[in-house]
């Protein structure tokens, strides 16, 4: 084959190619080609400055190397004499160079030294050595090359021209496309690294925002319980006409606590569905006790639209922000002028949702850089992390977000997400109404577990009336010794347990021949555990608070399966 067929067949292999042991296994063979017995290659970690061998080839065989060779070029030998002059060292005559017995050896003024093994593994033949450059001159790798046609020195010519010559060029520019691709990599990694910690950080902001408004709302509708409970205290009738305001305020903090951990729920970074209307109506419940005490109007105009296609937590955060955003741009207004206006349209397969508000607006300065991370007019407490988040994680789901001023003032944003297909299920969260349960005389054994022990107090209180035999217990271990030395037919058991979670406590009955029904108790999000490998050992999952009949209706389908 002649010169020009091997070189375009080369080219075109190494352009197929990005790693860089293909690289070296396409041209090595072909500088072996060119009467070479011995070829080395390795490359160099341009941060450390360390060389770690690619391949060796002696007389046609790879030696094996783990791990791989990684030294630095030492300025006393022929290769850092040629990494200093960006050259190939020819040594013609090796018995010239100074044979370094030990590592404390003095090297005299004027000569290249070679260490005592270095020099009888290349068996005292002429070699040559030098960097291998990259298409604009600096070193990617280095080359070492010996026994030429036997043991004879290499012409300087052939260094310097011609096929050989071209061949360690090809073998530079190729090496450094591959370590340019494997930066390009590690930077994207880093990319959606920062990417993900900006939206931490946003989300983390944005949500301890939210938390006052919450805890003001907790705090009174846990007072409303508190002080219904004093008067019921009084006596039975009392009692009985405030349960029902007890039932309603508990609902309510059930409800706040669900919505909140909705909010505060970790992308999944999947193309799920989301309810915006629900999301909005999350998200202004939470917020109205802010706005209120500062005399901040919202109106909601959410029209019916289907569900849209985006992390469902994405939009929450997204919603939130620039509900905050709005909150804080109405600080310098006047109290009868404060408001905040939320449309919601469908328009033709795209869902747009529109926040403005009646405050001064977007400084023009600010404006064209209002999607760039750290971007705030905010005192220094803000990052400005909030629209960079939301600009950048919207674009992953095809999503867009708009920020612009109205023409008789204030801020206008404006989110463009895309619709689901028709006949999407709606992702809107289930009803917390209570099922209506049989009115019977019930037969099982259960075992309650909860470390607290009230909680089990109330399910045994609940449960004995209607028939069921209930025992309890307030630890873990306590439980497990309950259920593998007597006869239940169903454990309903908390996963915030002490030592043991109620995960672990399933998975060692069901270990230790446990075959009856389990059911495990959180307050935290069902969602999440869900996806627990643990959870596959339990029947059910019940998310508290819970209404009576709800547990009712829970113990009695799985019982009658």
């Amino acid at each position: 084959m002649g010169s020009f067929e091997l070189l375009a067949g080369l080219t075109a292999r190494l352009a197929s190619t990005a790693r860089l042991d293909d690289i070296v296994d396409t041209v090595l063979p072909e500088i072996v080609g060119l009467g070479f017995g011995a070829v080395s290659v390795a490359v160099l970690d341009e941060q450390t400055g360390n060389l770690t061998t690619l391949k060796d080839v002696i007389d046609g065989v790879d030696l094996p190397r783990a791990p791989p060779d990684s030294f630095t070029p030492d300025l006393r030998q022929p290769l850092g004499h040629a990494f200093r002059e960006r050259r190939m060292i020819n040594i013609t005559a090796p018995d010239s160079l100074y044979i370094i017995e030990r590592d404390s050896d003095t090297v005299p003024p004027g000569m290249l030294a070679l260490p005592r093994a270095l020099y009888d593994r290349m068996r005292g033949h002429p070699f040559a050595c030098g960097p291998v450059l990259g298409s604009r001159g600096q070193p990617v790798g280095a080359l070492g090359l010996a026994s030429y046609r036997g043991q004879q020195p290499i012409p300087g010519a052939v260094l310097s021209q011609g096929l050989l010559r071209v061949l360690i060029d090809h073998l530079g520019i190729a090496m450094e496309r591959a370590l340019h691709l494997a930066r390009l990599e590690r930077l994207n990694a880093s990319l959606v690294k920062a990417q993900a910690a900006i939206a931490g950080d946003a989300r983390i902001k944005a949500v301890g925002e939210l938390a006052a408004a919450v805890a003001h709302d907790l705090n009174n509708l846990s007072g409303i319980a508190l002080l219904a409970a004093s008067v019921g205290l009084r006596s039975p009738a009392e009692a009985f006409e405030v349960l029902p305001r007890i039932e309603r305020a508990n609902r309510a903090i059930g409800d706040l606590v669900a919505r909140l951990q909705r909010v505060a729920r970790p992308p999944s970074g999947e193309a799920e569905t989301a309810n915006l209307p629900q999301i909005i109506d999350d998200i202004v419940i939470m917020v109205k006790p802010i706005l209120r005490e500062q005399s901040i109007e919202v109106e909601v105009d959410a029209a019916a639209v289907p569900p849209v296609r985006c992390d469902a937590v994405l939009v929450h955060q997204v919603v939130l922000n620039l509900l905050i955003n709005a909150h804080d741009a109405l600080a310098a207004t006047p109290p009868d002028r404060r408001r905040i206006a939320i449309l919601v349209r469908d328009r033709d397969g795209v869902v747009r949702l529109t926040v403005s508000d009646s405050g001064p607006g977007i400084a023009p300065e600010v404006l064209a850089r209002l999607f760039q991370p750290f971007v705030t007019t905010k005192p220094n407490a803000h990052l400005g992390l909030g629209l960079a988040a939301a600009h950048s994680s919207l674009k992953h789901f095809g999503a867009q977000i708009e920020g612009r001023n109205a023409p008789g003032g204030g801020a206008v944003f404006e989110v463009a997400l895309v619709a689901a297909p028709p006949g999407t299920p709606d992702p809107a969260p289930p009803s917390r109404r209570p099922p209506a349960v049989a009115e019977r005389t019930r037969r099982a054994r259960i075992l309650a577990v909860d470390d607290d022990p009230d909680v089990v107090y109330i399910i045994r209180a609940y449960l004995e009336p209607l028939g069921y035999e209930v025992s309890t217990a307030t630890e873990s271990a306590q439980a497990i010794d309950a259920a593998t030395s007597q006869a239940f037919d169903l454990v309903l058991c908390d996963i915030g347990m002490p030592k043991l979670s109620g995960l672990d406590v399933c998975r060692q009955l069901r270990a230790n021949g446990y075959t009856g029904k389990l059911v495990l108790m959180t307050g935290w999000d069902t969602e999440t555990l869900s996806s627990d490998e643990r959870a596959a050992e339990c029947d059910r999952l019940i998310k508290k608070p819970f209404f009576g009949t709800e547990l009712i209706h829970e113990i009695d389908s799985l019982l009658a399966s």
